[in-house]
C-alpha cells in the first residue's frame, strides 16, 4: 500500500508542478524582455502579453471553442496543435484527480497504520524522475524537446511555419527551457517538504 501511495503522491506532485508552471504568467512576462521577444514580432509588449494570456486561457478552458489568438493569424494545423495541447492538459487533470483521490486514501491508511515511509519513498521517486528529465533536457535540449513532441503528438503540426503561424515567434525554445527549470524547482521543493514531513512524523 505504501508503494502505491508513494507513486500516487509523486505523480500528483509532478502534475501540480507542471500546471503551476503553465499558469505562472510572470515567468513569461519576464522573458518578454529577457529574450527580446518583441524584436521577433510586430506586436508590442502588451499585445504579446494578451496573446499569451489567451493561450493559457484556451488551454485551461473547458469550453470547446475554436482557436482564435488575438492579433495573430493561425493556420488550420496550428489550431489543431493547440487543441491537442488542450487535450493533453485535460487528460492530466483527470490523472491528477485520480492520483489525489488515491493519495488521500493511501495517506489515511498509512497514517492509521503509523507507516510513514511512503513519504520518503515518494520524495525519492520525485527526485529521480525530475533529475532524469533535467539531465536529458540539459544535455541536449533540442533533441529532448523534439523527442517529447514525437512521443506526445502523432503528427508534425507542432513544427510551426512563422509565415502562417507567427505565434511561434512568441514562444522561443529558451522560454520552454525556463519552464522546465521552474517545474524541476517546484518538484525539488516538494520532495524536500515530503522528506521533512517524514522526519517530523517519525520523531
Amino acid at each position: 500500500m505504501r508503494r502505491l501511495t508513494a507513486l500516487a503522491v509523486a505523480i500528483a506532485v509532478i502534475i501540480l508542478s507542471v500546471k503551476f508552471t503553465l499558469n505562472f504568467k510572470p515567468l513569461y512576462y519576464h522573458d518578454i524582455s529577457r529574450l527580446n521577444i518583441e524584436a521577433n514580432t510586430h506586436l508590442n509588449r502588451e499585445e504579446i502579453k494578451a496573446a499569451y494570456d489567451y493561450l493559457i486561457y484556451y488551454i485551461n478552458s473547458d469550453e470547446d471553442t475554436g482557436f482564435d489568438i488575438p492579433g495573430l493569424p493561425s493556420s488550420a494545423a496550428g489550431a489543431v496543435h493547440f487543441r491537442e495541447v488542450k487535450g493533453i492538459f485535460k487528460t492530466l487533470d483527470y490523472l491528477l484527480y485520480g492520483c489525489c483521490a488515491a493519495s488521500l486514501l493511501g495517506i489515511y491508511y498509512c497514517i492509521k497504520k503509523r507507516e510513514f515511509s511512503f513519504l520518503k519513498l515518494s520524495s525519492n521517486l520525485i527526485l529521480i524522475i525530475s533529475a532524469a528529465a533535467a539531465a536529458a533536457f540539459s544535455i541536449n535540449f533540442d533533441f529532448a524537446f523534439t523527442l517529447f513532441h514525437k512521443l506526445f503528438f502523432d503528427n508534425d503540426y507542432w513544427l510551426f511555419d512563422p509565415a502562417t503561424d507567427p505565434v511561434i515567434n512568441l514562444l522561443p525554445a529558451e522560454f520552454f527551457f525556463h519552464c522546465l527549470m521552474l517545474i524541476v524547482a517546484c518538484i525539488v521543493v516538494s520532495s524536500l517538504l515530503l522528506r521533512l514531513a517524514h522526519r517530523k512524523l517519525r520523531s
